[in-house]
């Protein structure tokens, strides 16, 4: 396993209870990193871990996450945005307006509110680190997920657009991850 120097580092894991945000957590703490998992549910999160509970829909629950890792934890270093879901498979035609909502608040708000709660302390600090989980479906489109795809697609430009923003801002910088 690749070693990464987290050591002293803070980070903020959204979808932090399960799948892909647990394994973010347990490399960062292997890394020395020390972590917050946000999530609906963290009963069972790791004693270690500060587990949060919360919606990435709600942009006062992403809020109030990062002031508490910033108070309990000391600051906030790293964000990593993992929250998401694939939302039905369905021909186009059949995405009701709430299917198509419900995907788009969980995958494009969740990780906006995020970002946008997590960046005022990174920049006042000169320091910050922000991975924003999209999917090869946001480049390329795969049937049967217009709105999953279309979903990972404004990730995918909108951690462009935040990179931009803060570009030269003293280290603090996006990037997102297309997954496979």
């Amino acid at each position: 396993m690749n070693r990464y120097d987290f050591e002293g580092r803070v980070a903020l894991v959204t979808g932090g209870a399960g799948g892909i945000g647990a394994a973010t957590i347990a490399r960062l703490r292997a890394s020395g990193a020390r972590a917050a998992a946000f999530d609906l549910a963290v009963e069972g999160v790791d004693g270690e871990v500060l587990g949060i509970a919360g919606d990435v829909t709600r942009s006062a629950d992403l809020d109030a996450a990062v002031a508490r890792v910033e108070d309990e934890l000391g600051r906030l270093d790293v964000l990593v945005c993992c929250a998401g879901v694939s939302g039905d498979s369905l021909h186009t035609v059949d995405v009701s307006d709430a299917e198509w909502r419900r995907v788009f608040a969980i995958n494009g708000d969740g990780v906006f509110f995020a970002n946008r709660a997590a960046l005022p302390g990174m920049l006042r600090r000169g320091y910050g680190r922000i991975v924003n989980i999209a999917s090869i479906a946001g480049k390329e489109g795969n049937p049967m997920a217009a709105a999953y795809s279309s979903s990972k697609a404004a990730v995918i430009a909108m951690t462009k657009a935040i990179g931009k923003d803060v570009a030269g801002s003293g280290g603090c910088w996006s990037t997102a991850s297309p997954r496979r």
